[in-house]
């Protein structure tokens, strides 16, 4: 499968974002949403947000490359919270501790370069999340190796994170004359694109077996 064409590219990740839309906005409101639920749509908006930077950045290598990863990692993501309940609630109580870094590293560094901030940005920076609902949970995030090994995907975690790592970050090779027109972002983008299927294929089944199924029920 050669993915030379631009407007191949463009034309087949357009169709994933419209489905992914579609089933997204689908499930209902989220506070009527179940736990797995309301995850799984949280999820197909975080892949549609994927495929619209990449769809508006089709020409630039670096960003194929750094949305084809994060697609990689969200379908890891995807399958394991699906696949394993207490991985579902641990990435629910990764919430918690994520705002807390970020916070603390956001005000640390204000403090840092002297910028003073106002009392409204304060109150957003120092905001705490509700109590989690799910108690004794470990929060570290999930790493991305294991899940990759015991899904079957190690060759397509190497890829990313050894491959495709040299022609995100400044190694020689990218700042040496690397440019958007090379071979091995049409390697990347046929990755990309697989695993975004895939996506969106998930989201498809999820769709027809748990929405369509339940509302032919009622």
């Amino acid at each position: 499968m050669k993915l030379n064409d631009q407007k191949k590219i463009e034309d087949m990740l357009d169709e994933c974002y419209k489905d992914l839309s579609f089933i997204a906005t689908s499930m209902g409101k989220p506070d009527s949403l179940s736990d797995r639920f309301l995850l799984n749509m949280h999820l197909f908006k975080a892949l549609n947000n994927e495929i619209l930077l990449w769809l508006k950045n089709l020409d630039n290598g670096s960003i194929l490359t750094l949305a084809s990863r994060n697609i990689f990692e969200l379908y890891l993501i995807l399958i394991e919270v699906n696949q394993n309940e207490y991985s579902m609630k641990r990435f629910f109580a990764q919430l918690g501790s994520d705002i807390d870094e970020l916070n603390n590293a956001f005000m640390n560094k204000c403090e840092a370069v002297g910028y003073e901030l106002s009392d409204s940005d304060k109150s957003i920076a120092e905001e705490k999340l509700d109590k989690s609902p799910f108690e004794n949970i470990e929060t570290h995030s999930f790493r991305m190796h294991h899940l990759a090994k015991a899904h079957g995907y190690q060759e397509d975690y190497n890829f990313f994170y050894k491959l495709s790592s040299k022609i995100i970050h400044p190694s020689a090779y990218k700042v040496f004359g690397m440019d958007d027109s090379s071979p091995q972002y049409e390697v990347v983008a046929m990755i990309g694109y697989h695993f975004i299927s895939k996506a969106t294929d998930f989201a498809v089944d999820f769709y027809n077996k748990n929405v369509v199924l339940a509302k032919s029920n009622t």
